[in-house]
């Protein structure tokens, strides 16, 4: 399975959206996107917890910062891309099918997100106790 067909897979339980999946697909936006997504989720993460690093920086409120941060760059990425290439090769779809698109993939980056803040955190940090998402300090 190639990483264009996973990244799909992962985008597609939120939904397919026919023909614009698929040339989505075709054109190989998802290897793109879903690579970007966890390379700016890992980025942010990483900013948060090893380059800002203050301890008045380290409130759950910050965090909800950073992460809002992630949603509204990976929605444009989801956004802006795909509507790059295919004017570029000469498809045409409607705003909304670029919209939805765009908040899919700021959703599993959203994801993405959380799941480095878990691998991250840990680490010397200020902020090892931001965000107490599940089960106290967890």
């Amino acid at each position: 399975m190639d990483l264009n067909e996973t990244f799909s897979k992962i985008y597609d339980v939120l939904g397919q959206s026919g023909a614009f999946s698929d040339d989505l697909f075709q054109e190989e936006i998802y290897t793109n996107i879903g690579i970007a997504g966890i390379v700016i989720s890992l980025l942010l993460v990483t900013t948060f917890y090893f380059i800002i690093n203050r301890p008045s920086f380290s409130k759950s409120k910050h965090w909800l910062i950073i992460l809002f941060v992630n949603f509204i760059i990976a929605f444009v990425i989801g956004f802006i891309v795909p509507l790059n290439v295919f004017k570029s090769i000469g498809l045409e779809y409607e705003t909304i099918q670029y919209i939805l698109f765009g908040l899919k993939v700021a959703v599993v980056a959203t994801l993405y997100f959380i799941i480095w803040t878990y691998c991250l955190k840990w680490w010397k940090s200020n902020a090892q106790g931001t965000p107490k998402l599940f089960l106290g300090k967890f």
